[in-house]
């Protein structure tokens, strides 16, 4: 019996050493680390509750939508306010003015908020933007090197190149030259074309004007002028920018007491 209970012993001693023996503590689950919660997205606009109006007897107070937005990258189109009761029916005001009553009164805010918008050009493809010279980095009497900023329905909100451009005449043997066309000398006007720095894009300004004594770009800050910009590069690039979106509209209804004051 004694050797039996010093075999028995010598087993359990034995899994124990080998982890054959499951402990309490080893069979417990790990306590799951709960997942972070997201922090909730603050809303562009917010429309406030209108507190409960007073007003001397037998007069009005004016109420007006009460309307906030976050940030920068919103833009407020439109507010307006809608107040009923029977016999009153004031419907989308900029404001009201309301006797001793209570109404039923609904604010619409109609908004934008830029967002982000990606195009790819492929290669040769064209665009055509509108664009104006934000500084003139360098210029001779032909030739400029410009900071441009360009918009256009095919380019995701505002882009900015930097242009190498030199000036153009088309005179009559440039033109039996074939080094421009029957319209440029026709139009005896300047232009300038050249390339952004970058060797990407090939570019050629036009005036926007259609003013036969002015000339088709001048080389100074804040000049507005048309451009046609192809693209050169032998991959597709994607262009990235800020746009407004589609007008958004919110609403918030509530019951609106305007009391008499004592």
């Amino acid at each position: 019996m004694k050797r039996l209970t010093t075999v028995v012993a010598t087993i359990a001693l034995t899994v124990a050493l080998a982890g054959g023996v499951t402990t309490a503590a080893s069979a417990t689950t790990p306590t799951a680390t709960p997942a972070p919660v997201a922090a909730a997205t603050k809303a562009p606009v917010t429309i406030a509750k209108l507190p409960t109006k007073k007003v001397a007897k037998g007069k009005t107070v004016t109420v007006k939508p009460s309307v906030k937005t976050s940030g920068s990258d919103v833009k407020v189109i439109s507010k307006r306010i809608t107040a009923t009761k029977k016999g009153v029916n004031l419907k989308n005001k900029t404001s009201v003015k309301l006797k001793a009553g209570t109404y039923k009164v609904t604010q619409t805010v109609k908004y934008q908020v830029k967002q982000t918008k990606k195009i790819t050009f492929e290669q040769y493809e064209v665009t055509i933007p509108d664009c104006q010279i934000l500084d003139v980095i360098s210029e001779d009497s032909v030739e400029a090197r410009l900071r441009i900023a360009c918009k256009a329905y095919d380019l995701p909100g505002t882009q900015k190149f930097t242009v190498d451009v030199e000036w153009m005449y088309c005179s009559w043997s440039a033109y039996l030259d074939s080094e421009c066309t029957a319209s440029e000398y026709l139009d005896d006007a300047e232009w300038w074309e050249g390339q952004t720095t970058d060797g990407a894009w090939t570019f050629e300004s036009f005036s926007t004007t259609y003013d036969d004594d002015e000339d088709y770009i001048t080389p100074k800050k804040g000049e507005k002028f048309g451009a046609m910009m192809q693209y050169m590069g032998e991959e597709p690039v994607t262009l990235t920018g800020k746009v407004w979106s589609k007008t958004r509209t919110e609403t918030r209804t509530q019951t609106l007491k305007v009391i008499t004051r004592k």
